[in-house]
């Protein structure tokens, strides 16, 4: 067959081959025009410095450099372009040279009238040694007709969008987790010195109830009830010290050192929790979260896949260029130089591989259309997300506001029973109870505010912050 009919006849057989029916696909989801909570927009960037702890700050900084997720995430976007490269190597030409040299050594002898004619020559018709070398250039390209490379460069573009967001998005949760576990060993760091001033209180009670109890003044019933209260007190200072143990040895960890080298959160922590944010219309949100975007990246990725499957069922064409050098000795027979080139066309078209290309199809539609379901559930899951930190944190603050609110009415009851046991009208139980119910209700209003900071920190990972938005690079 002659090559021209040849391409032809592939040319001709593409049009017969079709892309398999495949479902159709859902629209994506559409986000509302605005949250049901709203806020005040405020600078997301560098939201942690809203805190005003310039220790926190550093502390972040650190992590953010040390963390080994964050490391990670960072390899797995150097991989990934690493791959894209390979996937754009594809569009240009491969080129390759090569070469081969040779020597032999024998005996033998031409018989026959060739060997007659050569035998009056140097050397006769025999010979023992001989040398050869072959030099070669050549060059193959893919034109690519039907895009199917073109699809896998963008697919692997694609695929650095979304792991470049993804570890955006290890950095915010870093980040995040770095506040929360500041603010919340503050916190309790501020609560076990409530703990320890009201034991000093009680024993001073105590202390004051003995003398009484010498003085006949007061019974020995009053001074236990007294004690008692003073260890229910002491036993919540263990569980409180270990918990500011762990948070303090999960800083360290986050910052990329042993969990043995516990971060000290000093007990006076400028540490304070800022106004609830806002991060503006949905749109904007969702165009912030990384996660959202890596999602849709994937989707673009899978696209761009389905179309280099379907391109496999396409003929499919090759440029081919060569040229070439030899030469040949033989001792006693003359040399042999040659110099060739080659220039061609290849085209070959599947025609029958039992329906694994067309099966191929089929499942990167699925795929595709997998993808487009889990952008859609990311998206759902930042909007809700969004409205779930907003609730929790307007709730904090409405405990925390009743806390307050019980705290204060405490403190007075509290001075009035401390004025009348010592004008001998309340016991020394009396004070005690309004003690405790006062380091109760100070401790309580401490968990309101970690309440309070955590549902910050969460509010601030829904709405994406700590990174600013930036178009698309290329890889």
């Amino acid at each position: 067959m002659k090559p021209s009919i040849a391409l032809l006849a592939a040319v001709s057989l593409a049009g017969c081959v079709s892309v398999p029916t495949t479902e159709p696909h859902r629209a994506p989801v559409v986000p509302p025009s605005a949250f049901i909570a709203t806020a005040t927009d405020v600078s997301l960037d560098h939201w942690w410095t809203a805190w005003g702890d310039p220790a926190l700050d550093r502390l972040v900084d650190r992590a953010l450099a040390a963390n080994q997720d964050v490391r990670i995430a960072q390899s797995r976007v150097r991989a990934a372009r690493a791959m894209a490269a390979v996937a754009e190597s594809a569009l240009y030409p491969t080129i390759a040279a090569g070469g081969a040299a040779w020597a032999s050594g024998g005996s033998g002898t031409i018989n026959g009238e060739l060997g007659q004619l050569l035998a009056a020559s140097p050397g006769g018709a025999t010979g023992n040694f001989g040398t050869g070398q072959v030099l070669a250039l050549g060059a193959a390209w893919d034109p690519d007709v039907f895009g199917g490379r073109h699809a896998d460069r963008d697919a692997a573009r694609a695929i650095v969008l979304a792991a470049s967001d993804l570890a955006v998005g290890v950095r915010i949760m870093v980040a995040a987790d770095v506040v929360e576990n500041w603010q919340e060993a503050a916190g309790l760091k501020r609560r076990l010195a409530l703990l320890d001033r009201g034991l000093a209180s009680a024993d001073a009670l105590i202390r004051y109830g003995r003398a009484r109890m010498a003085a006949g003044q007061a019974d020995a019933a009053a001074v236990a009830r007294a004690e008692a209260a003073r260890a229910r007190i002491a036993a919540q200072r263990g569980p409180l010290v270990e918990l500011i143990a762990i948070r303090q040895r999960r800083l360290a960890v986050l910052a990329g050192d042993l969990p043995e080298t516990a971060v000290d959160v000093p007990a006076d922590s400028a540490v304070a929790i800022p106004a609830a944010p806002g991060g503006g219309l949905p749109a904007a949100v969702l165009a912030r979260r990384p996660d959202v975007r890596a999602a849709e990246a994937v989707v673009v990725a899978a696209a761009a896949h389905l179309k280099s499957l379907e391109s496999d069922l396409k003929p499919h064409f090759t440029i081919l260029l060569g040229d070439g050098e030899g030469h040949i000795a033989l001792s006693g027979l003359p040399g042999y130089d040659a110099q060739s080139a080659l220039g061609g066309i290849g085209a070959s078209v599947p025609l029958f591989n039992a329906g694994r290309l067309r099966s191929r199809v089929v499942g990167g539609d699925a795929e595709l259309d997998a993808a487009m379901a889990m952008a859609d559930r990311a998206t759902l899951g930042a909007l809700e997300d969004v409205e779930a930190a907003s609730s929790l944190r307007h709730g904090a603050d409405l405990a925390h506001a009743a806390r307050e609110t019980a705290r204060s009415a405490a403190r007075h009851q509290l001075t009035a029973t401390d004025a009348l046991f010592r004008a001998g009208r309340r016991t020394l139980g009396d004070v005690l109870e309004a003690r405790i119910a006062e380091i109760n209700d100070a401790d309580a209003v401490e968990q309101a505010a970690i309440a309070q900071g955590s549902a910050t920190v969460q509010l601030y990972r829904a709405l994406g912050g700590g990174w600013a938005v930036k178009g698309p690079s290329a890889p």
